[in-house]
């Protein structure tokens, strides 16, 4: 991973502005190529450093840079950025179609530039103009007085300087057939097992997030299996208020990790709600009140490891999310996983990247490895929200069921934000702090969208002053599908 930035101005100073901006995703090492058409700049992780090809490349007129990892089968494989230009040189443009993997990169050659993001849009990247000329950066906070419209590259979108934004065709991966629900779930054990393993290859990961929830306790699992001493790391609001300290201490000694805890109080979430706020980019309440406790995991983390595992997708890939239960039919069930999905880049998934970046931590989430989620799309719609009691994720109980404890495979799903402790407290603080705020009467933002309570009101303001002109707030958005419908 890593934090890549560019312009087509030829003054170098905006790109060095953007990478000051960014230093957060990568304060390692930085590296800028001044081109004929297009500069580009990368910010690198300590996880990263050691291997230039993995965020940077140049080869003759070509330069390349990467935020994510791409994933070949086989040996000898390039380097992400390496295997950017190499493919490039084969294919054309079409090469993306080629890639596995989660990515956001930036591409330049003489006579053209290819912005790019995979189909999840796992990895940020936003762009705008000014004037004729283009500024593009894995955050929207580095474009603030650069660019007064500034748009988000949809996931699954090429950009390039010839042929404007337009999608382009994912790699397809194979999906194995099966003829019952014990050989799906026997199916997507090894599929996970396999994801798994592969991020944890390059020997970078030294731990796993742990919330003591049914899908960070299968992926501090298999990666127990092949890392011994896996270290894991979960935060709350203590033993009493909070249900995953006491669940993830109970995991992490049944699978003898080296556990880490961080308990924190009102104090503690007042202090860094506007850090939250501004490296989040976002002031949707729900948002919040899972970043605050995002933030407090990639900071214990990053105290002991650069890179770590997390159980961020399944809910969406496999039927998590309780408002699920509320669908009237299978298609409508159909139609909220779509939006799920094709909303996480906005959410879950935002929340996920910017907290780990805002404390330089890699992180890779084994739920969203491609032959996974194409597997579990083919999934029937019964086998995740189950029977009369409609379990939730029912299929991946299924499938973990004598490798993980009863109590944690029974586990009914909890927001993040719940089951750290970190929802109500933030609530509260921003109720508190909202009262006050100038924003305390406006119940819409500058750009339309409702101010749901006095609380995101008091986020909004604190989202204002960071981001003053109106198309950063158009790049917010709601998690709830079924409130974005109303």
């Amino acid at each position: 991973m890593a934090g890549i930035s560019g312009t087509s101005s030829g003054n170098k100073d905006p790109l060095e502005l953007m990478l000051g901006r960014l230093r957060h995703r990568g304060p390692a090492d930085e590296w800028l190529h001044q081109g004929k058409r297009i500069s580009l700049g990368c910010r690198v992780l300590p996880s990263e450093a050691k291997h230039s090809g993995r965020t940077h490349s140049q080869a003759a007129d070509t330069a390349a840079v990467i935020d994510g990892h791409l994933y070949c089968e086989g040996e000898p494989q390039l380097l992400e950025a390496d295997l950017l230009i190499d493919l490039h040189s084969k294919f054309g443009p079409r090469f993306v179609e080629r890639l596995d993997g989660d990515f956001a990169f930036a591409l330049a050659t003489e006579d053209d530039f290819i912005l790019a993001r995979d189909r999840i849009g796992m990895q940020p990247l936003f762009y705008g103009h000014e004037d004729v000329n283009l500024y593009f950066a894995s955050e929207a906070k580095a474009l603030v007085g650069l660019c007064a419209e500034v748009a988000e590259l949809p996931p699954g979108h090429i950009y390039t300087q010839k042929q404007g934004l337009h999608p382009f065709n994912s790699l397809q991966y194979s999906v194995p057939e099966y003829d019952s629900p014990d050989e799906a779930a026997r199916i997507l054990a090894e599929l996970l097992r396999e994801a798994v393993g592969m991020r944890l290859k390059d020997g970078n990961v030294g731990g796993a997030l742990l919330s003591g929830g049914l899908d960070s306790s299968v992926i501090a699992c298999l990666a127990k299996e092949f890392q011994p001493d896996l270290k894991t790391f979960t935060v709350g609001t203590g033993m009493n208020s909070s249900e995953d300290i006491k669940r993830a201490r109970e995991m992490a000694q049944y699978l003898g990790t080296e556990h880490h805890e961080y308990i924190y109080g009102e104090t503690e979430i007042e202090q860094v709600l506007p850090q939250a706020i501004y490296y989040l980019e976002s002031f949707d309440e729900d948002c919040v009140y899972g970043a605050v406790a995002n933030y407090f995991a990639a900071r214990l983390a990053a105290e002991h490891t650069n890179c770590v595992l997390c159980g961020e997708g399944a809910d969406e890939f496999l039927g998590g999310y309780h408002e699920l239960k509320e669908a009237k039919d299978k298609a409508e069930f159909l139609q909220l996983t779509e939006d799920l999905i094709g909303n996480a880049y906005h959410t879950g998934l935002q929340r996920l990247d910017r907290m780990m970046s805002a404390q330089s931590l890699e992180y890779r989430p084994p739920f969203l490895d491609g032959k996974v989620t194409a597997f579990c799309s083919r999934i029937p719609v019964a086998w995740k929200v189950y029977g009369r009691e409609k379990v939730e994720k029912w299929i991946l109980r299924k499938a973990f069921a004598g490798l993980l404890p009863d109590n944690v495979l029974d586990r009914v799903k909890q927001p993040f934000a719940s089951g750290a402790g970190s929802a109500q407290l933030t609530q509260l603080i921003g109720q508190r702090a909202g009262k006050g705020s100038r924003y305390n009467r406006q119940t819409r933002s500058e750009s339309g969208m409702p101010l749901k309570s006095e609380a995101e009101t008091y986020y909004y303001q604190i989202f204002k002053e960071k981001f003053p002109e109106i198309s950063f707030e158009r790049l917010v958005t709601r998690w709830d599908p079924l409130t974005r419908r109303q």
